[in-house]
């Protein structure tokens, strides 16, 4: 077998869909694919270089809109499209939430949201700084679905230090439903900060 970038990401992919992402270390992925360790640092430099990789390698998942949808729209599919992608593989999802991936896939996704708020009126300057926030927002949001995505204790102490304040259950930390709330208020804020531009303040 002749090994090769994606060969090994892929390999390392799903050693961390079935055990978790401690279990993906250069020695173990060399183990799984029967060969020396070093002939995965002849492709990777280091852990962290593979893991990008296997990131990107998640971002490939997520398609890229159609271009003719409403730019709102577009930017919504990709970020929840990538969140979706990432949580599907819980042994590279940390990962994904602090280092967003980069690599070829990680482009095409970051140039189709980069145009859809181009479309949406934003200055150049402002494009960039939008692209950035809902960057650091969706990986914040997934860093706690991965950290605490489920009922705990502490939900409970919240829930109640808020009683009175709440119409109906705290949204749990890091689900889909309070990820989407807090998405729907960045765009609109996009929104407003693009009719400024319009308006010419």
């Amino acid at each position: 077998m002749r090994l090769t970038p994606a060969l090994i990401a892929s390999a390392t992919l799903a050693l961390g869909d079935r055990e978790g992402e401690k279990a993906m270390s250069m020695r173990r992925i060399a183990a799984e694919l029967g060969c020396d360790p070093m002939a995965v640092y002849r492709h990777f430099p280091n852990r962290q270089a593979l893991l990008d990789a296997v990131a990107d390698l998640v971002a490939e998942e997520v398609p890229v809109p159609d271009g003719r949808e409403p730019w709102d729209r577009r930017i919504e599919t990709l970020l929840s499209g990538m969140r979706s992608a990432a949580l599907r593989h819980p042994g590279i999802a940390g990962h994904i939430a602090s280092r967003p991936p980069l690599g070829p896939a990680g482009r095409r996704l970051a140039g189709a949201m980069t145009a859809a708020l181009a479309e949406a009126g934003l200055r150049p300057a402002d494009v960039v700084r939008a692209f950035q926030a809902l960057i650091a927002y969706s990986a914040a949001g997934l860093r706690m679905a991965v950290d605490a995505g489920s009922e705990d204790a502490r939900r409970q102490e919240v829930s109640d230090a808020l009683e009175g304040m709440l119409d109906g259950p705290l949204p749990i930390v890091g689900s889909e439903g309070q990820f989407a709330y807090g998405l729907y208020l960045l765009l609109n804020g996009i929104r407003l900060e693009a009719a400024t531009a319009r308006q010419g303040r």
